[in-house]
């Protein structure tokens, strides 16, 4: 019973895995597209909104990935879909590969009005 304890709480810890925010902010400012997604998916399912602004820069960015969770879809489609789901609002435009400023700059508005960051 004792063993069966520790086993769960280690297997707990390792699944729970946490990224420092310095880390994070590391990772989006990588040119390794496989750690920005990583940093995209994190901010996304931890409801990270305090790091809106790093999901914002460079957003229009044009690379196609061809990571199996995201295949074929651009940096710019991965961005505002988790835009999407932070924010809760669905865009005015369909999200395709194709980087569209009118998309960003609704959920840059949207990201400005909650407070998560600062007006440009």
């Amino acid at each position: 019973m004792k063993y069966s304890i520790f086993i769960g709480f280690f297997i707990l810890v390792s699944c729970a895995r946490v990224i420092e925010e310095k880390t994070l902010i590391e990772m989006f400012n990588s040119k390794d597209k496989r750690q920005l997604l990583t940093a995209i998916d994190y901010v996304s399912d931890h409801h990270e909104v305090h790091m809106v602004k790093y999901l914002l820069s460079d957003a229009l960015d044009p690379r196609i990935v061809h990571d199996i969770r995201h295949k074929g879809m651009s940096i710019y489609q991965i961005k505002m879909g988790a835009m999407q789901k932070l924010t809760g609002v669905k865009s005015f435009k369909k999200i395709t590969y194709r980087p569209d400023s009118s998309v960003v700059n609704f959920y840059l508005e949207i990201s400005v009005n909650n407070g998560w960051i600062n007006s440009p």
